[in-house]
């Protein structure tokens, strides 16, 4: 069998199980999908897809591309080892992946770099040119280093591990031993050569002499710098789970605050300065607080509906869950969260993108995933972990974005004290407080959740009392405006007082009976009827007061009988001014039933999918209908008749496989039965769809399903 003698040979050439590893190292190569084989080994050749390719290679594996880029081509592993000072198993290891990438092709004897891959690393990679047309030798090379002497080694020098050329004056003259310009004896001497006239470049086989034989000044590890060893595993994971279950009572009275105050949102969609700092008091802090808001928005749970910022209806279905349910969709929306927090910048602003973000987070994740259970977790580490995973992120700031990256692992859980928790790797719940139904109700008039409720007890809890602190043990307060909340809602006195007995595992203090009764003897006072609006008050006193308002003019209010108010305004605005007054009025329709506080506001927002580093196609089902294609254009080619094949075909039983080009020029496969023949159609029957007509002209292949 004849060796390949190119790249595009060698993917031809590949199985079935070679080509899916391929597309999954390069999943571009199949989006969108190839029309055959020939159109993935054309992408695969091309430089944009190489680019990315190389973006994806750890440090040491583009460090071996970059030093086959600097080697001529068909270097040796032995020798392109010895040139990088590294073990030949090392070197060979990584060529090894280079080769599943399509990158390199050849054998340990000699290793070919694509030209894509070549021209990826610059005119001068490693900052070595191309050697002399007369190359100098070793002791050539000593002999002119010795008679130039130190001013001419210190311009070598600045040209011998970076760009290797330099900008002169008349580059292109003779030079002179005699000189005391130290360009000139260079010159003299062949140490450099010009490139034009104002261009002089170090040869190759000069900078290797001075260089020992080396091709990079600095060495690098060949793996990945290792975790320490893990200890006291237990300890952390207790903590961890502790974490996670603040991150889900936080989110969820960060979520109940934004459904209160329902903050305006900017004119550029940002949520205000003001509101994040009202927001932040209970958040843990600012850059806590937005990141929970980022990652809540994420989730889908809130969103801008114009006119506010909302809870959304996803939110309510979120609540229903159990807690690990609930951090698990927190998770997954921080690791898809394709933005970076700083609180110095507009919050929740749209188009506040930045693309790799995401990617940063997921990485950052599998690298806890690969440390022991229990071991110690710091952001120079991990920032050096991720330095050599992704060299071309070399740009970023990664010990700051590290720290960052620490400190959001540590708010889920997924660090504690320091360590790596069980919560790194838990696909199912590690141990979830379960939710009860009961609360403890002090004397001092205050309801503790000593464990999450149920989102039932949970929604009931907020609307009959005011939230003081949250975390594993949330504390509200019962008060007379909390309870005329309940009130307004359509709660009687006695269902209050039941609900609280009920769901109280302490007796229930006699003082907020009293409360609940006094606040109930003052509720619906004032009545206000759906008429324009009428207001009915039972005490004349009390009538004469709302009149006398200052407001009462502009809600143009005026007297219909002792105890019966008319006004301009309607009721809503009517019930606010009561509210405001300090009374406690209810809101009735025209006939006299009484309205009851509406179902709180929510945004409605579409949830994008989790992007998640899973593979974007499916490279087996890619590859085996590339291969097929191929086949099946064998098999034409090989029967040189088409119509033949597709006259066998009529009338047999089962479905054949057809390969034909749609109207737009894609290639498309379907499974179809042939019904006849006439005039350069085909008639078809596709299978779950019906008959249609085909131009035999746009067929490639039929064959056998």
């Amino acid at each position: 069998m004849n060796s390949p003698r190119s790249m595009a040979d060698v993917i031809r050439s590949m199985d079935a199980k070679a080509l899916a590893r391929l597309v999954r190292l390069r999943p571009d190569l199949a989006i969108p999908r190839p029309a055959d084989l020939s159109e993935l080994v054309e992408r695969a050749m091309g430089q944009v897809s190489t680019q990315l390719a190389l973006e994806q290679l750890d440090a040491w594996q583009r460090r071996v591309a970059l030093a086959l880029a600097a080697c001529p081509d068909a270097v040796g592993s032995r020798h392109l080892a010895a040139l990088m000072g590294a073990e030949r198993t090392a070197v060979s290891g990584a060529v090894e992946a280079l080769a599943q990438r399509a990158l390199v092709w050849g054998t340990e004897r000699g290793w070919h770099l694509t030209h894509a891959a070549r021209s990826a690393f610059g005119p001068y990679p490693a900052g070595l040119a191309g050697e002399s047309t007369m190359p100098l030798t070793d002791s050539q090379i000593d002999q002119a280093l010795e008679a130039v002497g130190e001013p001419g080694r210190a311009v070598l020098e600045r040209l011998l591990w970076g760009n290797p050329t330099g900008r002169v004056t008349q580059a292109d003259r003779r030079g002179s031993a005699t000189s005391e310009r130290p360009v000139d004896q260079l010159l003299h001497h062949r140490l450099v050569r010009p490139l034009d006239s104002e261009t002089i470049v170090l040869p190759r086989e000069v900078a290797l002499r001075l260089r020992g034989g080396r091709l990079f000044q600095d060495q690098v590890s060949p793996v990945v710098p290792p975790w320490p060893a893990g200890e006291d595993a237990a300890r952390g994971d207790r903590a961890g789970l502790g974490s996670a279950f603040e991150l889900v009572a936080t989110t969820e009275v960060l979520i109940d605050q934004i459904g209160r105050l329902q903050p305006r949102p900017l004119a550029t969609g940002a949520l205000a300065k003001r509101d994040l700092a009202a927001l932040a008091r209970d958040g843990g802090g600012t850059e806590r607080t937005l990141t929970i808001l980022m990652v809540a928005e994420r989730a889908g749970l809130i969103a801008s509906a114009g006119s506010a910022w909302l809870p959304t209806q996803h939110h309510d279905e979120w609540l229903g869950a159990d807690g690990w349910t609930r951090w698990s969709r927190l998770r997954d929306a921080w690791l898809a969260l394709d933005a970076l927090v700083d609180p110095a910048g507009p919050a929740l602003a749209p188009g506040n993108t930045v693309a790799w973000a995401g990617a940063l987070r997921r990485l950052a994740v599998a690298q806890l995933q690969a440390a022991a259970p229990g071991a110690p977790i710091e952001a120079q580490r991990l920032a050096e972990r991720l330095a050599w995973l992704r060299p071309g992120w070399a740009r970023l700031d990664l010990t700051e974005l590290c720290q960052t990256l620490v400190q959001e692992c540590s708010w889920f859980g997924l660090i504690a004290l320091g360590r790596r928790t069980l919560l790194v790797e838990a696909d199912q719940d590690p141990g979830f407080p379960q939710a009860v139904s009961e609360i403890l109700v002090q004397s001092d008039l205050t309801a503790v959740t000593p464990a999450p409720v149920t989102a039932e007890v949970g929604r009931a809890l907020g609307l009959l009392a005011d939230r003081e602190s949250s975390g594993g043990a949330s504390v509200h307060r019962f008060t007379s405006q909390s309870i005329r909340r309940g009130l307004d809602a359509g709660w009687s006195a006695d269902e209050i007082r039941a609900w609280i007995a009920e769901h109280s595992i302490t007796p229930v203090p006699q003082a907020l009976g009293y409360l609940v009764e006094d606040v109930a003897r003052k509720h619906g006072q004032v009545q206000v009827q759906a008429v324009g609006a009428v207001a009915t008050v039972d005490d004349p006193v009390l009538l004469d007061a709302v009149l006398g308002h200052a407001e009462a003019t502009e809600l143009g209010l005026r007297r219909l009988a002792p105890t019966v108010l008319a006004a301009t305004a309607d009721p809503v605005e009517l019930v606010d001014f009561l509210r405001r007054m300090g009374l406690a009025p209810v809101a009735q329709d025209a006939t006299g039933e009484r309205f009851t506080a509406p179902a709180p506001r929510r945004a409605r927002a579409s949830v994008r999918p989790f992007e998640t580093d899973h593979h974007p196609v499916d490279p087996e089902a890619v590859v085996a209908e590339l291969l097929a294609r191929d086949e099946s254009r064998r098999h034409a080619q090989a029967s040189g008749n088409l119509v033949q094949d597709l006259q066998e075909a009529i009338g047999q039983p089962g479905w054949w496989q057809l390969d034909y080009v749609s109207n737009d020029g894609t290639p498309q496969t379907a499974q179809v039965r042939v019904l006849a023949l006439a005039s350069g159609q085909a008639r078809l029957m596709k299978k779950a769809e019906g008959p249609f007509t085909l131009p035999i002209s746009r067929m490639v292949g039929v064959r056998k399903n």
